[in-house]
């Protein structure tokens, strides 16, 4: 079974209304951000965009769109990335922060996977994080690093 398919059909906890009123409110702000952002004349996006040097830990380099989001949101960041993104740099997310920013990203389909590329292309808003947000991994911290069991004669 891969990975998606498992967390699909996990059972999901159940909000309560003020954890529900803290998502609607974060999902207001972004579309807010958004309509912002889709308001700029393709040269203010590109002017507001060049201000930020942003990559990705993965040193890729933000679309404009995504530069804009994440100028509105986090206007000193410099690195960003994905949870599962800074893990596989070394790094991981402080305990108790929060997203940084959001960026759309493209969804990946069974097809895309399977190399048929599929007609329309999809994207999902997902959490990113400041470098700022993270430490480095140690490789001990947390993990119970397991002995060789001895050998009996």
């Amino acid at each position: 079974m891969q990975q998606s398919n498992r967390i699909s059909r996990r059972k999901q906890r159940t909000l309560t209304p003020a954890q529900q009123a803290a998502t609607e409110a974060r999902r207001q702000q972004l579309r807010d951000v958004a309509k912002m952002i889709a308001a700029l004349s393709e040269e203010e996006r590109l002017a507001l965009a060049a201000r930020l040097s942003v990559v990705t830990c993965e040193g890729r380099s933000l679309s404009t769109y995504n530069a804009c989001m994440v100028a509105s949101g986090c206007p000193d960041a410099t690195i960003i990335g994905g949870f599962q993104q800074w893990r596989r740099q070394g790094r991981q997310v402080r305990k108790g922060e929060h997203s940084a920013v959001s960026i759309w990203v493209p969804k990946t389909t069974r097809e895309q996977e399977n190399g048929i590329a599929p007609d329309d292309r999809r994207f999902v808003l997902v959490a990113m994080f400041d470098i700022r947000q993270t430490e480095e991994l140690s490789m001990t911290a947390g993990t119970h690093v397991m002995e060789k069991p001895h050998a009996t004669d």
